[in-house]
């Protein structure tokens, strides 16, 4: 075969007017001893080094070898910057900016890692991290000191700056971190620094009292990541406060943009990864204001504060209501990923609940919220009863407790703080086991029907107790579809008449309890707020479901395996195993008949259903209503529940009767997770076609 001739310049070729020496040779006659298709590595040299390796010169009109995101040797006009100096001296508000960005950085990872923004991509685009070996003060060569001046002292590089290094857990790229360094001594070396600064009088008070709060601020943040929140909460909200007035002290002087040619402008080089051992294509993230920074940092310490405050709050219902109120309010945003965990390791680490508590305490503590009495207390109801029938259903209350220990409550209330999708998934996956205890209990009263006890005792309603529960967790679940966009326009007609079944369940449950559990209690107070609260949410999801069901699609082909599909948990397998059949589980078989029913009800009324459930959430509102266990965060309880009358006055266009229903655009109805993760607003107020 002829060769082929390509008439490349040679300018254009890599090297281009050097005196290269040609190993062509060399390679023909290495490649000679080789089998077709075999490869030759150097040591720790992969293939994806050598195709990264690859850099296509930049005046050049022949395309890229490869995949672009591969190709990442490829330096276009852009991407080029002048060597990186570490030994440069810096001014005290260029160190302040720098400070800033890296902040920057370090918020992205820490609180987006989850959307893949790793070490490589964020916190080593700072070029110091790479140059720590040579930043070392005890080590620096004389003739780099003499381009030090007072304004710009050598202390802020080697001190100040090099103090700024953290360690950091991740994809570290071969990059050495110091991450064997205890942090105290990287505290003690931030506090070193900063008390070189309270000396230094030679640089303006303004930006050494700036550059000081900065580095208070790093060092209170690593001590909050270090301290026991149970083993000195007033010192943990110490640490809280502090950080709060340097962050105030960074906003009131922000640090300015470096001006050419500063050298803090080469601090970042955000296209690092292509010098990096990693596997990670290259990407460079968009670097939002710095006032951003501030805001997330402000958030995080919100975060701290409220583990610490529920570290004290020895209770299952307020940190089940805590965990409901994140997900569900928009402000302040879902707490971040580290966050989430911390809180999960709070409430248990594996051993001790809230760093105190036994397992059994829960058992105690979730009848005793319900009820208004302990477990330990329903036994006692027990106690004269016959041999046989006392040794019978002690053996199923044990039954009972033990799957509520194992399996169900440590794990629901640490499901709270799982990411919204995982969350959905938890409560899916618990549902099971709640109604294991609930046909465990419902066996334990049914053997109790023959006994002297009184049909109002307490212990009759035993197996209400999960029962609740777990009808909150089916509502939780049709809900957050609606907030994770699951449901179709198709679906979200029956999902809406699915839960308003789930809530008329759970508002027969409470009528039961409201009778037998002590007035004045604080089960007895969450009992009525969760009656007012349930019954605006089936008010209002009745409402939304009669003025959309028209976009239901009937064909069975159609509709069957969209509801198999969507509610495969209620058909596990599982169930056919328990005696007491399932309560709460969705029924396709009854919609079409209900739909033919409300069109002949002529006395119903959307528009007037909504305004009966804004009423209801107004009451609680006006009276400051907010149950028996929200604790400290009433208000913000009370905060949702002005939200969903805010969405009862969006939704005031609904059709006013039945009759409407035909002449009602049900395209005017928009659902938008930004404006209530539930329940859609009527876009068109008047609601009707012309």
């Amino acid at each position: 075969m002829d060769p082929i001739i390509v008439d490349i310049p040679e300018e254009v070729f890599p090297g281009a007017g050097f005196d290269f020496e040609d190993v062509t040779d060399v390679f023909r006659e290495a490649a000679a001893v080789m089998e077709p298709g075999s490869f030759v590595f150097m040591d720790d040299l992969t293939l994806y080094d050598a195709m990264g390796a690859f850099e296509v010169p930049r005046r050049t009109k022949y395309p890229k070898i490869g995949e672009p995101r591969l190709d990442s040797g490829l330096i276009l006009e852009n991407q080029a910057a002048p060597q990186f100096d570490p030994n440069a001296p810096l001014l005290p508000q260029e160190l302040c900016w720098i400070m800033d960005r890296a902040f920057t950085y370090e918020i992205r990872v820490k609180m987006e890692w989850h959307s893949g923004n790793p070490l490589c991509h964020s916190v080593f685009t700072l070029l110091y991290i790479h140059a720590l070996a040579g930043m070392d003060p005890e080590f620096v060569d004389t003739h780099v000191l003499t381009s030090f001046s007072p304004s710009r002292p050598p202390e802020l590089v080697y001190y100040v700056l090099r103090s700024w290094m953290e360690d950091w857990q991740g994809d570290k790229c071969d990059i050495s971190l110091l991450e064997g360094t205890p942090v105290k001594f990287i505290i003690s070396k931030l506090q070193e620094a900063s008390a070189w600064l309270q000396r230094a009088t030679h640089i303006p008070v303004l930006w050494r009292n700036a550059l000081r709060a900065r580095m208070t601020l790093r060092t209170t943040i690593l001590q909050l990541m270090q301290v026991d929140v149970f083993s000195n909460p007033p010192d943990h909200q110490n640490l809280i406060d502090r950080a709060r007035e340097q962050l105030m002290l960074i906003r009131s002087h922000p640090s300015p943009q470096p001006e050419t040619p500063s050298p803090a402008l080469h601090a970042f080089d955000p296209y690092i990864a292509r010098l990096l051992k990693t596997n990670v294509p290259l990407r460079v993230l968009s670097i939002p204001p710095t006032e951003d920074t501030w805001k997330a940092i402000d958030r995080l310490l919100d975060g701290w504060q409220e583990a610490c405050l529920l570290a004290q709050a020895h209770c299952l219902s307020t940190w089940e209501i805590v965990g409901n109120i994140r997900v569900w309010l928009p402000d302040p945003p879902l707490r971040i990923p580290y966050l989430r965990s911390y809180m999960q390791s709070t409430f248990y680490d594996g051993l001790m609940i809230l760093n105190k508590f036994s397992l059994s305490w829960m058992v105690d503590r979730i009848f005793f919220e319900t009820l208004g009495v302990s477990y330990m207390d329903t036994v006692k109801f027990i106690a004269p009863l016959q041999a046989d029938q006392l040794s019978s259903v002690e053996n199923l209350l044990y039954k009972a407790r033990l799957i509520c220990l194992m399996k169900l409550i440590a794990p629901h209330i640490r499901g709270q703080w799982f990411n919204p999708p995982r969350r959905r998934r938890h409560l899916v996956n618990s549902l099971l086991n709640w109604h294991r205890v609930y046909d465990t209990l419902t066996e334990m009263t049914a053997s109790l029907e023959d006994t002297p006890l009184p049909k109002a005792s307490l212990i009759m309603h035993l197996p209400k107790v999960p029962l609740v529960w777990r009808l909150s967790a089916i509502r939780e679940i049709v809900f957050s579809g609606f907030q994770l966009e699951l449901f179709s326009l198709e679906e979200r007609p029956f999902a809406y008449y699915y839960v308003s079944q789930v809530i008329e369940e759970h508002l027969s449950c409470l009528d039961d309890l409201l009778v037998v559990v002590a007035k004045g209690s604080s089960a007895h107070r969450e009992l009525r707020f969760q009656h007012s609260f349930l019954t605006a949410l089936q008010l209002m999801s009745v409402a939304t479901f009669v003025s959309c069901m028209v976009t239901l699609n009937f064909n069975s082909s159609r509709m069957r395996p969209t509801f198999f599909r969507r509610y495969k948990w209620a058909f596990q397998p599982e169930y056919n195993d328990i005696d007491t059949p399932a309560v709460g589980h969705p029924e396709l078989c009854r919609l079409l008949s209900l739909c033919a029913d409300i069109y002949l009800d002529h006395s119903f009324s959307p528009s007037a259903t909504v305004g009966m459930a804004r009423d209801i959430l107004m009451n609680l509102v006006s009276a400051r209503f907010s149950g028996g266990w929200s604790s400290l965060w009433a208000t913000d309880r009370l905060e949702f529940v002005k939200g969903l009358i805010d969405v009862c006055d969006r939704l005031h266009g609904l059709p006013s009767n039945v009759a409407d229903l035909n002449n009602f655009n049900v395209k005017t109805l928009k659902w938008d997770i930004q404006v209530h993760p539930w329940f859609p607003f009527v876009d068109n107020p008047v609601g009707t076609v012309p």
